[in-house]
């Protein structure tokens, strides 16, 4: 058996009902904005502790990747082809800036 459905409210309890949600959520948004108001007029937070100055934060060099696949080599010696593709790093020229490493004799 299928409980009875209830019976479809009137147009004038439905726009009672929304008005009243309308209202409500009015008078929410005004107390939110009050609240903001006397937060932004706050001093902000004094220090206690000294902060950690960005010169001694030290940041990650960029891992170096493969020019064929662009994915990060892992640590180690590099040898002479990519770990992942294959690519073999004699096809293309060093950067200018990435340190020279000695060759092996033929």
């Amino acid at each position: 058996m299928r409980t009875p459905r209830p019976s479809p409210a009137s147009a004038e309890d439905l726009h009672a009902r929304l008005a009243a949600r309308i209202t409500a959520l009015e008078d929410r948004v005004r107390r939110l904005e009050a609240r903001l108001a006397l937060e932004a007029r706050k001093p902000p937070p004094v220090r206690t502790r000294a902060s950690v100055s960005a010169a001694t934060v030290r940041s990650a060099r960029p891992r170096p990747r493969c020019p064929g696949c662009t994915l990060e080599l892992p640590r180690g010696r590099r040898g002479e082809s990519c770990v992942w593709c294959g690519f073999m790093f004699a096809a293309v020229p060093r950067r200018a800036g990435a340190p020279k490493t000695p060759r092996k004799p033929r």
